[in-house]
């Protein structure tokens, strides 16, 4: 399961948290917490736990990746243009 399909209802948040707009952590420890659980219970990261502050922001560096593979090779692309109607 993917970080956004796991997560699909919380994108917005995760986005403003990877483009640094907002410190999950602090705004939303709950899914922080479900989040950081999400990477290490698939084995994507080992996270040290020695210091916060440097996980976290190996989980910022995990979202912002999974969520730039999210978008499509034209994000500014219609329905209409993957369809061949024009």
């Amino acid at each position: 399961m993917t970080l956004t399909s796991k997560f699909k209802k919380d994108l917005s948040i995760l986005q403003a948290a990877a483009n640094k707009e907002i410190y999950l952590d602090v705004k939303n420890p709950k899914l922080y917490k479900k989040v950081r659980r999400y990477y290490v219970g698939e084995g994507l990261v080992e996270l040290s736990g020695e210091d916060p502050d440097a996980d976290y922001n190996v989980i910022m560096e995990c979202i912002a990746e999974d969520l730039v593979y999210r978008q499509t090779a034209n994000p500014n692309a219609t329905n209409s243009e993957f369809d061949g109607y024009r």
